[in-house]
């Protein structure tokens, strides 16, 4: 698959590339062709590679330049493709896509069977749309992801917890109102 590749800096034994990819590809990873003098190399972004990371192609200046030196690909997450949307994330995501965000993060520990938790998630959604830019909305099935729901002590559903900086910095447990929600979080955004 082709992708667009940016070139940002070059030096004698290095050469800096941007990639951007949706939320979803950071998580799973994802493979990009990179076409430089005309020689293609492959990209391979491994599963949970965070906003910012870098991918370093060892010596592959050799290959496309005919001397050595490596290519580096820092990948940036796509804020565009998620804006506004819920994610969700698993136990193998949690920590590039909530506790490493550069920006506070919501997450919606929910359950397929739980009643109210489908009471709340058209809750998140809305607020989802509402701080679009400013805050990440993520979804975490606890029946499928038991470690985050175990190390941070989920007991009831729905618990919306709102990290800061790769901390907890709020939290809400039960079916509560938009306003309730909204004071919660807008609450825990204001604390250093």
């Amino acid at each position: 698959m082709e992708a667009e590749f940016v070139e940002r800096s070059q030096t004698s034994d290095t050469v800096t590339y941007d990639l951007q990819l949706s939320a979803s590809e950071t998580a799973s990873g994802a493979v990009r062709i990179l076409t430089r003098n005309g020689k293609r190399l492959e990209v391979k972004v491994p599963p949970g590679t965070g906003d910012r990371s870098t991918v370093r192609l060892r010596n592959a200046l050799r290959l496309t330049d005919g001397h050595d030196g490596d290519i580096l690909i820092c990948v940036h997450l796509s804020e565009s493709a998620e804006a506004g949307r819920v994610v969700a994330v698993t136990d193998a995501t949690f920590e590039a896509e909530v506790l490493k965000a550069p920006v506070p993060v919501v997450v919606d520990f929910w359950a397929a069977w739980c009643g109210p938790c489908r009471t709340i998630s058209p809750i998140v959604e809305r607020l989802g749309t509402a701080y679009s830019g400013k805050v990440r909305f993520r979804k975490l099935n606890v029946d499928e992801n038991p470690l985050a729901s175990r190390k941070y002590q989920v007991m009831s559903i729905p618990t919306i917890l709102v990290f800061k900086n790769g901390r907890i910095a709020g939290m809400s447990v039960g079916a509560v109102t938009e306003g309730e929600l909204r004071g919660r979080i807008d609450a825990a955004l204001s604390r250093e």
